[in-house]
């Protein structure tokens, strides 16, 4: 084989490796796959499961990790939640969130706020069911240096109270590696405004 011909042999074989390699870790810090909230319709799953930030206990490290809604809502209107992480050593943080009725179902629909955040679509990689599309919100690549994150929600017309809100956060430390990072679930639950 000509010089030439292993030249481009080994530029094309180094760029797919590479390329490969960015995708994936790019991939992860723009947010985990659909369905890892740790809420009942989601099976319980977080990043925790499946050979990704599962070096630690579930809950296991020393950040607070916290939802903030609104104490009450009122159907149809939207309102601001806040997710957070305080006393978090990480460099880099995540996470992702759904909203469930008294009955399991996912109600209302999310909205970014900047950029910082990003609602899972159907067509993406994640693997989010066009049927719950916009049941799910989470951090952005441009998201992952932030402690908390400000979006919005909207309540449906009408739902079973109380509304949960259910989130799992990932405090990394920033090494692009999946061990040595903490992963935490909470809840907050709010009911509607009473007339």
């Amino acid at each position: 084989m000509s010089i030439l011909k292993k030249s481009i042999v080994c530029v094309v074989s180094n760029a797919v490796f590479y390329g490969l390699i960015t995708n994936t870790v790019l991939a992860w810090s723009s947010g985990p796959p659909a369905y890892r909230t740790g809420a009942p319709c989601d099976n319980e799953m977080t990043c925790n499961a499946d050979s990704c930030h599962n070096s630690s206990s579930l809950n296991s490290g020393s950040a607070i990790f916290s939802i903030k809604p609104p104490t009450a809502y009122s159907a149809g209107k939207t309102v601001k939640i806040k997710v957070a992480f305080s006393n978090s050593s990480g460099k880099r943080r995540g996470f992702e969130m759904t909203a469930l009725d008294a009955n399991g179902d996912r109600v209302g629909t999310f909205k970014k706020i900047g950029k910082t955040t990003r609602v899972i679509s159907s067509g993406d990689s994640r693997g989010c069911d066009k049927a719950d599309e916009g049941k799910y919100i989470e951090q952005s690549t441009k998201g992952v240096k932030k402690k908390s994150w400000v979006f919005k929600w909207t309540p449906p017309s009408s739902a079973t109270d109380p509304i949960t809100f259910y989130a799992a956060g990932c405090d990394a430390d920033g090494d692009a590696m999946a061990s040595n990072d903490y992963v935490y679930t909470t809840t907050a639950e709010i009911n509607a405004s009473i007339p």
